[in-house]
């Protein structure tokens, strides 16, 4: 019996699917994980929990888990990770200015955006002028989409939260439904990795949103190893706009900042 979650988590690239596959791989080594995994899919069998296979084309993760002679089949072990709080999408802290973390209010978002409806109603409620400019957007920790005005700042869009994404969104009308023409993952308060944009796409298709297949504008941040500045890398020129220094081919951000860092 196939399980799968719905939608299918699909993986956007290579480095997605190491990343799931060394999940997996820490699972096997782990008696705890592989008995809880057994568990999950209704299995009270010893059967050792298999590592993953890749279809052939790499586009998606499977982890195969066998019991009782019949095989159980799981799409991205992010899935299953996730549900149980054992792992899951990246989670972007905040790394921006300070002064701009103190403006949150308590409870106080971006609006939730789960259905075209609830955007089409929001939309309404905006100028005709900001209608015509990006949005800033959020991916909260619970997967949702959230919007506010152009001008605000991310860190606020998102009650002070951790984030899956975040950036700049574009809607232009197609006859009687917006549309994403335009996305990107410039938010320079969290600083998102391109990779987010798996989390993105999920939460526009879960709210029925035409959108592009890859962020429009992707931007490459980068902590500088030496002065601790937050770098945008551009034309794959990884050195620190600051100092000079080289600048790691992985995303870093996440990385202590100087106390100085305005």
């Amino acid at each position: 019996m196939p399980w799968f979650t719905d939608p299918v988590d699909f993986l956007a690239d290579v480095d997605e699917i190491r990343r799931e596959s060394q999940s997996l791989d820490d699972l096997t080594d782990s008696e705890d994980l592989a008995r809880l995994f057994r568990q999950a899919r209704g299995s009270a069998g010893p059967d050792p929990v298999e590592l993953p296979w890749l279809d052939v084309d790499l586009a998606v993760l499977i982890a195969v888990c066998r019991y009782a002679g019949d095989d159980t089949v799981a799409a991205t072990f992010s899935a299953f990770t996730g549900a149980l709080g054992l792992a899951g999408p990246r989670r972007y802290g905040y790394v921006g200015p300070a002064e701009i973390l103190q403006q949150v209010q308590a409870g106080r978002h971006g609006e939730a955006i789960t259905s075209h409806h609830d955007l089409a109603i929001w939309l309404a409620q905006q100028a005709a002028q900001d209608r015509e400019e990006p949005f800033t957007f959020v991916i909260d920790l619970t997967g949702t989409l959230r919007l506010a005005p152009q001008r605000s700042e991310h860190v606020i869009c998102a009650g002070g939260e951790a984030v899956l994404s975040a950036g700049e969104i574009t809607l232009t009308q197609d006859r009687d439904r917006w549309v994403v023409s335009e996305i990107s993952n410039q938010s320079t308060g969290y600083c998102p990795d391109v990779s987010s944009w798996q989390a993105v796409a999920a939460a526009l298709g879960r709210a029925g949103l035409d959108h592009p297949t890859a962020f429009s504008h992707p931007i490459t941040f980068r902590r500088c190893p030496q002065c601790h500045q937050r770098n945008i890398v551009k034309d794959d020129h990884y050195v620190c706009a600051v100092c000079e220094t080289p600048l790691p081919d992985y995303w870093n951000m996440d990385e202590p900042a100087r106390d100085t860092e305005a």
